[in-house]
């Protein structure tokens, strides 16, 4: 299995960055590469599922995400049998910013030929996970409320 450990304050306070995170029709501005349905639920509540499908050199990828645990304004949990993946979402107070860690351990599906696991290894992962979190910032960020 690889492992992934990513880390980006948010200049926003938890409140606001949880609920901008659980905010499932916000992801598709800020997951780029694939494309999310079948949520069956809120997504801070334990028992949630959704379907994740991505595209890469032809191979269409479709996975099933369950929420595992939630610790409300601290911690989600999420796993899937395909690949398979077990991720955990934790938001912690820094001050009038929130540090959100984003962390995990999965394997590439077995669907894929060797050769593309080989390329998706952990620098595509890696910047994958970068260009996520730099998105997510930039957008949480921009939807802080203003004090009047």
């Amino acid at each position: 299995m690889e492992h992934y450990e990513k880390e980006i304050r948010v200049e926003a306070p938890v409140e606001h960055v949880w609920a901008f995170y659980c905010d499932t029709s916000r992801w598709p501005d800020w997951m780029q590469g694939g494309t999310l349905s079948d949520i069956s639920g809120p997504y801070d509540q334990v028992g949630t599922t959704y379907v994740g499908t991505m595209r890469l050199l032809g191979h269409e990828m479709k996975v099933t995400y369950t929420v595992t645990e939630v610790q409300p304004l601290k911690l989600i949990r999420e796993h899937s049998d395909d690949g398979p993946m077990d991720s955990i979402v934790r938001f912690e107070p820094d001050g009038g910013a929130t540090r959100l860690i984003i962390e995990g351990d999965y394997e590439m599906p077995r669907m894929l030929p060797g050769f593309i696991k080989d390329l998706m290894k952990k620098g595509w992962m890696d910047r994958r996970m970068d260009n996520m979190l730099g998105d997510f910032k930039a957008l949480a960020e921009a939807t802080v409320a203003v004090p009047v």
